[in-house]
């Protein structure tokens, strides 16, 4: 008889494997977008420049849903408002939330 219990549980964690790595890059892409758009703000860049334009572009649809907050517009740091800082936030929280459940491994 042919045991495939152990080659499932590879083909399983090779999964998982391939999933975290999208999610990573994933990730990657978005806090890029954040991370230049934050910059762009600092440094007074504006639409009327294409890398500002495709910035600010692909983060409207975000700041557009955040500026609905009341205070949102609200000068909190320099030239950043509390949209920029929820969008670094984001970041930062995502980052903790990777790293609290990255240590877990199932115990089967």
């Amino acid at each position: 008889m042919i045991d495939y219990s152990s080659r499932r549980g590879t083909v399983q964690s090779a999964r998982s494997q391939l999933a975290m790595e999208l999610l990573l890059t994933g990730f990657a892409v978005v806090a890029a977008v954040i991370v230049l758009r934050t910059l762009l703000v600092v440094l007074q860049v504006s639409e009327r420049i294409w890398i500002g334009q495709f910035v600010f572009g692909l983060t409207r649809p975000v700041t557009d849903v955040l500026d609905l907050v009341p205070g949102s517009q609200r000068i909190v740091y320099g030239r950043l408002n509390v949209v920029d800082i929820t969008l670094l936030a984001l970041l930062v929280l995502f980052l903790l939330g990777l790293v609290a459940t990255g240590g877990r491994r199932d115990s089967r």
